[in-house]
């Protein structure tokens, strides 16, 4: 193997490299090589082990042992919104980089955001496209789109205002998959703002925290600065994670009452959309959430299970929040037209049928 170049090109600071690890074990040693071979040498990574019951704490401490810019702390197992906000407190770097533990970056990552950090003057937070790892192996690279009309950019840097962010914040609500607002990794956030501000992840949210963490960030930025290379590689897995797992329904809803707020708050902020606009453009986001995490809990549907995800459906499609916002929902092409129906009517056993078809097509039987 090639030893990679290690160079600093730039007059920016430190970047603190955040990785919550929860039995990880199987992945940890790709993600934390991606990070040890990278090209820019100003870095520290902060592996924070939140609980893991497998040899997760093992693997970590030997790289800390190996590598003096490596820190392992451990806690009580709380999700990876207590583990990142663990990551902020310790972090000395002049940046933070959130990096999932199952996840990978390019050799050059660092040293290209840094870069253009730099050459653009010291935006609040620069960030970088990505590629997904689907389940089946497939590398698909993500097309984005920063207004509801537009055509995906192709260019290779584009500078966002405050303004072009709100518009993004709207366009995600109308177009909510695989948007880069929807994640905190593969972005240069500026630690001084993360503290003055104090912003941290809601240790209490399991669906929607990084969403919300944007929206705390972006209420105090200026300029962003998205770079058209995929830095960063998302990694699907065909298990029951956070994502894939029977769906408790009281935590998907107090989530979405959560995203409700902030991203009420982030947009009256602006102050230019009325609160009949906003409720509309949310409203449909969330019917688009539930649905996919519905799909994905009926693709769990097993013999001894299916009067529990019965009665998570049954709770949820009862709630206020839902009943309200089915009002809202407008499905585009390849959008679900039946399943918001069959909620609307309380026709749990056909929806469950259904939603176990489209998570099947969608991503393998279990």
């Amino acid at each position: 193997m090639v030893e990679i170049e290690k160079r600093h090109i730039t007059s920016a600071g430190m970047v603190s490299i955040i990785t919550p690890v929860f039995n990880a074990e199987k992945f940890l040693h790709k993600s934390i090589e991606s990070v040890l071979s990278q090209s820019y040498e100003k870095i520290e990574m902060i592996l924070v082990n939140d609980g893991s019951t497998d040899n997760s704490e093992a693997v970590c401490n030997s790289y800390a042992i190996t590598d003096e810019r490596i820190r392992v702390f451990s806690q009580k197992n709380g999700g990876p919104a207590a583990a990142r906000n663990t990551g902020i407190r310790y972090a000395k770097g002049d940046f933070i980089y959130f990096l999932d533990a199952d996840d990978y970056i390019e050799h050059n990552t660092i040293e290209r955001l840094v870069m253009i950090y730099d050459r653009h003057h010291g935006p609040d937070m620069v960030m970088s496209n990505f590629n997904k790892l689907e389940i089946r192996g497939e590398l698909v690279r993500q097309r984005v789109t920063f207004c509801a009309g537009d055509r995906p950019f192709e260019g290779d840097i584009k500078e966002l205002s405050r303004a072009d962010m709100v518009d993004y914040v709207r366009h995600f609500l109308r177009h909510p998959s695989n948007h880069l607002i929807s994640y905190c990794w593969a972005r240069l956030y500026k630690t001084s703002i993360v503290r003055e501000k104090r912003i941290f992840s809601d240790e209490n949210m399991r669906l929607f925290e990084d969403f919300a963490f944007n929206l705390k960030y972006l209420k105090y930025a200026r300029r962003v600065i998205f770079v058209n290379e995929c830095l960063y590689t998302y990694t699907m897995h065909n298990n029951a994670s956070a994502s894939m797992a029977v769906i408790n329904s009281n935590s998907l809803l107090h989530d979405m009452s959560i995203f409700k707020k902030s991203t009420t708050a982030f947009l009256e902020s602006a102050s230019l959309m009325d609160s009949a606009d906003i409720n509309k453009e949310i409203g449909h986001a969330l019917v688009h959430y539930v649905i996919i995490f519905l799909v994905r809990s009926c693709r769990q549907i097993a013999g001894n299970n299916k009067k529990t995800i019965h009665d998570e459906i049954d709770n949820l499609i009862r709630a206020p929040i839902l009943r309200e916002s089915l009002r809202y929902y407008s499905p585009s092409r390849g959008n679900s037209r039946i399943l918001p129906l069959l909620m609307r009517f309380g026709l749990i056993d056909l929806l469950m049928i259904l939603g176990y078809y489209k998570a099947c097509k969608r991503y393998g039987k279990p």
